[in-house]
């Protein structure tokens, strides 16, 4: 509270004010005005009682009391040194007065003033002036307390108020019980969370027991125990929730008075976490490197689904990068804001993949937690829940993945109760599904389930003028990690991974360019550095490296020339999109 404010309090406690000063004026047998450190009448008996919340005279010898911090009496008015600046000395109608300043942590905050208006009134004061000093020094330091307590008051009111604003704004569950359990505070978010149908004021003096038995707030009481980040249960009414709960006990005289619990969504909790993770691998549009027609067709296609949640089924041969194109569907999307969750069904044990995708309730087999666990689709609600080579997955578990993709909800292993889920399914296979459904390996209503938006993803053989950006784009990844400055490929090199299949598509032409990195000796990586890399292969091809450089120019060279033309203009563009003289394209052409 700032200093002009509490000198004011005489005024915002008037009425007490008022009923000290009658007080006074009935002991005294005197008509009695008290004024505040701006000289604004607060309170007045007799002919001063009419203008109370009116400014006294200018000049006044309260203004010195109140400068001084010391009591004057004035057995003379108007005649007086005290009463030279007065505006209303000429005319002052008193004929005797005492004042006395209201002092509160050394600061005057009033003044207490009493008044003879007579002779008879002025022999009585100055007979008893000691004894009133006195007395007028004992209500002053009464004042003085209650402003006192005033400002305390109103400075624990104003805290209360910060208190619980903050604790109505937090992103947590607040509840604040006393020894005996009762609550004495809680905030909506906690009413939220816990699903209660009272407001704040009608939860106020109930048992905590009341709405939640196991509460660790109550075992932290009973032992006198502190508890941090502890995991605890809540079962309402068609729903349980998880919470990881902060319990700190409040002490008087060695005796516990209250405690705080604070607690959060494990839940949310465990999203926060994934999204975390997830922040590392931002994958978007931008992160599909390549020019080529191909893959340009397959991303406008990709981006024209993002933002519906229809189901996406993607195929493509190993290293095409099927996950980043689903995580870059997944943030163009609407539910860009919460979790992308994905598995690999091959990766994962038949035995334990039921459990990651649907969870489970406590004790629901041996050896499982006894809290339950969440599965990954629950995780991924109101997001994308990714499932990569869903060709292998289990045919028992392919059931209960198409519940969800047709009745969106889960049930937990263990569970009798189905979950509401609100998620994305991207999935994801290098497989033929269709002749999976011939074999009996894939159940075919769920192909259809998954197969609304089909997306293929070309192999790089069948995109190779997007390997030059693509080696530029990891050379500039893997020199910044090895710290080195590789420019490029020879000549040589470059045409031999032109002309390769890439079987292993993207991931192999990556990890071709880091281990030609590691054991470059010079500016560029020559065929030699690498050729073990291929070794199987250059083992089994049929035609000399030189005789597939050939065969590559023939073919690029060909492309040109349909797309340009024939012509002399047209022979001339297509050198120039070659990078060739128009000399060496005609050398070439006589060689086709």
């Amino acid at each position: 509270m700032r200093m002009e404010e509490e000198m004011m309090v005489l005024q915002r406690v008037g009425h007490m004010v008022q009923q000290i000063a009658e007080a006074i004026a009935a002991t005294l047998n005197s008509n009695v005005t008290i004024v505040d450190s701006n000289l604004v009448r607060v309170a007045g008996t007799g002919p001063y009682q009419e203008s109370i919340r009116n400014y006294i005279p200018n000049g006044s010898a309260f203004t010195r009391v109140l400068k001084n911090k010391e009591t004057i009496l004035i057995e003379n008015p108007g005649q007086e040194e005290e009463c030279c600046a007065c505006t209303k000395r000429d005319s002052c109608l008193e004929t005797f007065e005492i004042c006395t300043p209201i002092i509160w942590q050394g600061e005057a905050v009033g003044v207490i003033g009493i008044f003879a208006f007579d002779e008879r009134q002025k022999r009585y004061l100055q007979e008893r002036k000691e004894q009133f000093l006195n007395f007028l020094n004992k209500m002053s330091e009464l004042l003085a307390s209650k402003v006192g307590e005033t400002i305390l008051f109103e400075k624990i009111a104003s805290s209360n108020k910060e208190l619980d604003a903050v604790i109505q704004n937090v992103n947590q569950g607040v509840i604040c019980v006393n020894s005996k359990c009762k609550i004495n505070h809680i905030n909506t978010k906690a009413i939220n969370l816990l699903g209660l149908s009272k407001s704040t004021k009608e939860l106020w003096g109930i048992r905590i027991q009341d709405i939640w038995p196991e509460a660790l707030i109550i075992k932290a009481i009973e032992k006198e125990q502190e508890l941090f980040d502890k995991e605890e249960y809540f079962e309402g009414r068609g729903f349980k929730k998880g919470f990881l709960t902060t319990v700190k006990l409040i002490y008087q005289d060695d005796n516990v008075v209250s405690a705080v619990c604070t607690f959060t969504d494990l839940e949310n909790i465990q999203k926060f976490a994934f999204r975390a993770r997830e922040k590392y691998t931002n994958f978007n549009f931008d992160n599909l490197i390549g020019i080529s027609s191909k893959l340009n067709k397959v991303k406008k296609k990709a981006r024209q689904v993002a933002n519906y949640d229809s189901t996406v089924l993607i195929v493509g041969e190993s290293g095409t990068g099927k996950e980043i194109f689903a995580r870059a569907i997944h943030n163009d999307s609407s539910r860009a804001d919460h979790p992308f969750i994905g598995i690999n069904c091959s990766a994962i044990p038949e035995t334990l993949l039921e459990s990651e995708l649907f969870g489970y309730e406590p004790g629901a087999f041996t050896g499982a937690d006894r809290k339950g666990k969440a599965g990954k689709i629950e995780l991924a609600n109101k997001g994308t829940f990714f499932l990569d080579e869903i060709g292998d997955m289990p045919l028992f578990l392919q059931a209960k993945l198409l519940r969800v993709l047709q009745e969106r909800e889960l049930t937990k292993i263990g569970g009798l109760k189905s979950k509401p889920v609100d998620v994305r399914i991207i999935a994801a296979t290098n497989k033929n599904l269709e002749e999976l459904i011939e074999k009996r390996m894939f159940r075919e209503d769920l192909y259809y389930r998954l197969n609304v938006i089909p997306i293929s993803l070309p192999p790089l053989r069948e995109r190779t003028e997007d390997i030059p950006i693509l080696i530029e784009y990891f050379l500039k990844i893997y020199n910044q990690k090895f710290q080195k400055n590789i420019k490029g490929f020879t000549s040589e090199a470059m045409n031999f991974l032109l002309g390769y299949s890439w079987p292993g598509n993207v991931r192999e032409l990556e990890n071709i360019i880091e281990y030609g990195i590691n054991f470059a000796e010079d500016d560029y990586i020559a065929l030699e550095d690498i050729k073990d890399r291929f070794g199987a292969f250059l083992d089994t091809r049929t035609s000399t490296l030189k005789e597939m450089v050939s065969k590559y120019e023939r073919e690029e060279i060909i492309k040109c020339l349909e797309r340009f033309g024939w012509s002399d203009e047209g022979k001339e563009k297509a050198a120039q999109a070659l990078g060739i003289s128009r000399a060496t394209l005609y050398r070439k052409l006589s060689q086709v």
